[in-house]
């Protein structure tokens, strides 16, 4: 056959060839229009990896646990031997105050997972796989926030045997396990942004201490907040950390408790801290999302 036909055919041939596509992991618009049980899916398949690896350090979940319950048994024990807020024993006054407290300190760990993920690569693998974009944060704040409830129901059953009593009933002390929960949710929240943005566990880990330290103890969690000096009392009323155990502290111990001992009554309390919490979830979700979309 001579050369110019040999090449004609072969362009022919070429031209009735159907090529073969690439296999396609989804554009960023086709996973944000994924069915909503492909979403769930998604995001249950994330929060399982990260209980799975929860699991798999069986002294990492000790130690987390020790922590707060000796922060417990110190307080209680220690403080409480000395002080007497409102008529009431020590103990009673500042078992919510220590669960908060745990919850603050404890949503450290998030921001830290999530910079380790991104020091490995692992993030880099999630963002090129057929899944929903929403899918690791929300799954990563389901997990820990799984792990903080479960922190949460012990230390209740620990402060019980240590002599705190609910005087309000079961619904409100169901409540306030709730109250707890969400504000390590809300949490949560902001340590994935901090995650995300500094990107180095040790520095997530420094940098959270920051916020969180004078946030706790410039609050009603370990004296009323008259007692506090003149200047601190303002900040110290229109804390997060205060809306949280306010609420907290009313629904186990009643609202005439909770306002002779800080002056405001439940209601209150609670609306504080619903506008914190949406304020929080609201703020830090839009920028630890668009954060993760930027890399």
């Amino acid at each position: 056959m001579p050369r110019n036909e040999e090449v004609a055919c072969l362009r022919v041939a070429c031209d009735d060839m159907t090529p073969i596509a690439p296999a396609r992991i989804g554009t960023p618009e086709e996973r944000a229009a994924l069915p909503p049980f492909r979403v769930l899916a998604d995001i249950g398949l994330l929060a399982q990896r990260n209980l799975r690896k929860a699991i798999r350090m069986p002294m990492f979940i000790v130690f987390s646990t020790i922590q707060p319950f000796m922060q417990l048994v110190l307080f209680v024990f220690v403080f409480g031997a000395v002080a007497e807020v409102g008529g009431i024993s020590y103990e009673q006054y500042v078992v919510p105050a220590v669960l908060i407290q745990t919850m603050t300190f404890a949503c450290m760990g998030t921001g830290v997972g999530i910079a380790r993920d991104l020091d490995t690569g692992m993030i880099d693998r999630f963002r090129s796989l057929p899944i929903a974009r929403s899918a690791f944060l929300v799954g990563r704040t389901f997990s820990d926030s799984l792990r903080l409830g479960i922190q949460a129901i012990l230390l209740v059953i620990a402060s019980m045997v240590m002599g705190f009593r609910f005087t309000t009933g079961l619904g409100p002390a169901l409540a306030m396990v709730a109250i707890v929960v969400l504000f390590g949710l809300a949490l949560t929240t902001f340590s994935a942004w901090m995650g995300l943005t500094l990107r180095d566990p040790e520095t997530v880990q420094a940098a959270m201490f920051i916020p969180m330290l004078p946030l706790v103890f410039t609050s009603s969690a370990f004296a009323p907040i008259s007692e506090l000096p003149a200047w601190m009392q303002p900040f110290a009323r229109w804390s997060p950390v205060t809306a949280a155990i306010d609420t907290a502290r009313g629904l186990a111990l009643g609202d005439d408790i909770l306002y002779e001992v800080n002056q405001i009554h439940l209601s209150q309390a609670f609306l504080h801290f619903a506008i914190w919490w949406l304020v929080i979830v609201v703020v830090f979700t839009a920028l630890a999302v668009r954060k993760y979309r930027l890399g």
